[in-house]
């Protein structure tokens, strides 16, 4: 994932702040290999500092001034693009700043800015600046193809009204959009879908009859879904049958790594053969949703122009095989990716996905999962507008049972139970919970969380 901090033109806030990196390992063969996948994520505890020449100009929103409290202009001017003016309450004369503090107005509004709830404009100017200043994302580096590892900043960006546990709401707002209607979409209770991995502690593929087990349990906590991330370690012979029986979906994933078609990267043979996989085993009814890729683009695999490409070859794929067109075809990625690069795959996908992890950002509290949750979504849906109007979806959330505390942030059974009873609440039907056990046989990762997301204990207790 990645970083950057947002700064409130009105009024400039808390900022949340944090940091995340992953990647992925994973080995695949058709020979009976189990396949590994592994996230690592990476959280600074401080925030980075400041890269040279980030000055960001902020621009105050286009809110219509108060029609009791009009502008100040100055007599010898009639602009406003380079001064910010005070409006005159009536006991107070009108303060003018100095002609050094400069501040962009847009085009479209010749105005001051006048927030309808304050006599003023309030823009905040560092007193050593002229401009405001904010700490822009680090350097990203995409890895070396062929088993580099990358480590690359992240940090969630909260919009500029966020209030983290301030929403007043009861229960979830319910699965919006189209797609909802078509039936691949199945809540019940507040609860959608839970991601679910068949390895054991040590990353060997689990037996059928523990698979079968895990799939009774997930049935019982009131799932109605889960999500696979490939097609590996007896998806088909092991996950999907029981799935069936239970009455379960599938979020079916292609998994993609890096070297483009001549590797494992879109449109790839190793990413063909997961695609032939699911057209030749998967049940129609069964498919919820399909996933080309899991935050691919955040770990410099692929560009968003290239897996547009191919999210459209396997749509086309997947319909000329028989599937039915009303089967959506997307991706996922964290917000920041979304905000910096997914225009380029509005046109392309069927319903908006995004990863969102509470636990990384240090202002966020357990309690406040919940609302942070339901704020990053709608901040990140806002980039494709159209797709997200189908339905608009988080394909990971969860909160760490054990580790080390990020700021507000703390791991715990206790913790964990709180902030999933938040995110149920909010976002429910919109949310995949991750995930359904503790992945023993990854690294333990910053604040050595990684390991301990598996939140099935606290569900069923």
């Amino acid at each position: 994932m990645k970083t950057s901090i947002v700064a409130s033109a009105a009024l400039v806030g808390s900022v949340a702040a944090s940091a995340h990196a992953g990647f992925h390992f994973k080995r695949h063969d058709h020979d009976n290999v189990c396949t590994v996948y592994t996230t690592v994520y990476v959280y600074p505890s401080e925030i980075p500092a400041p890269v040279a020449n980030s000055t960001v100009y902020v621009i105050p929103s286009a809110i219509e001034p108060s029609t009791s409290l009009p502008a100040y202009t100055p007599e010898t001017s009639t602009e406003t693009s380079t001064e910010v003016y005070y409006a005159p309450t009536s006991t107070e004369e009108a303060y003018v700043p100095t002609s050094t503090a400069e501040v962009y107005v847009p085009t479209s509004s010749a105005e001051a800015y006048v927030p309808k709830s304050s006599s003023k404009v309030e823009v905040y100017v560092p007193a050593s600046s002229s401009k405001v200043e904010i700490y822009s994302a680090p350097a990203y580096s995409a890895p070396a193809y062929g088993g580099g590892v990358s480590v690359s900043a992240y940090e969630a960006k909260p919009s500029h009204s966020a209030s983290y546990g301030s929403s007043s709401s009861s229960s979830s707002s319910g699965s919006t959009g189209s797609y909802a209607a078509t039936g691949r979409i199945v809540t019940k209770g507040g609860k959608w879908a839970i991601t679910y991995t068949p390895y054991t502690s040590e990353g060997e593929c689990k037996s059928a009859s523990e698979v079968q087990g895990d799939i009774a349990k997930i049935a019982e906590m009131g799932f109605t879904t889960i999500r696979s991330y490939s097609t590996d370690c007896g998806v088909f012979e092991n996950v999907v049958p029981t799935a069936s029986e239970h009455g379960l979906k599938v979020i079916y994933g292609i998994f993609l790594e890096g070297g483009g078609s001549g590797g494992k990267g879109p449109g790839s043979s190793y990413a063909n053969d997961q695609l032939q996989e699911i057209i030749d085993n998967a049940p129609k009814d069964s498919v919820a949703l399909l996933l080309v890729g899991n935050e691919a683009i955040f770990n410099g695999y692929t560009t968003a122009e290239e897996l547009a490409v191919y999210i459209d070859e396997v749509r086309e794929k997947l319909q000329g095989a028989g599937f039915p067109k009303e089967i959506a075809v997307s991706t996922t990625e964290p917000v920041d990716i979304w905000e910096s690069y997914g225009a380029a795959l509005c046109d392309h996908i069927d319903l908006f996905a995004a990863q969102v992890h509470p636990f990384f950002t240090s202002k966020v509290s357990a309690s406040e999962a919940g609302s942070f949750a339901k704020e990053q979504l709608e901040q990140a849906a806002a980039v494709c507008p159209e797709a997200a109007a189908k339905g608009k979806y988080i394909t990971e959330i969860g909160w760490p049972s054990a580790g080390e505390a990020n700021g507000n942030a703390i791991p715990g059974v206790s913790e964990q139970k709180e902030a999933i009873e938040s995110i149920l609440k909010e976002v429910g039907e919109e949310a995949c919970i991750f995930s359904f056990q503790n992945d023993l046989w990854k690294a333990p990762g910053a604040f050595s969380v990684e390991q301990s997301f598996g939140c099935s204990d606290v569900l069923l207790s």
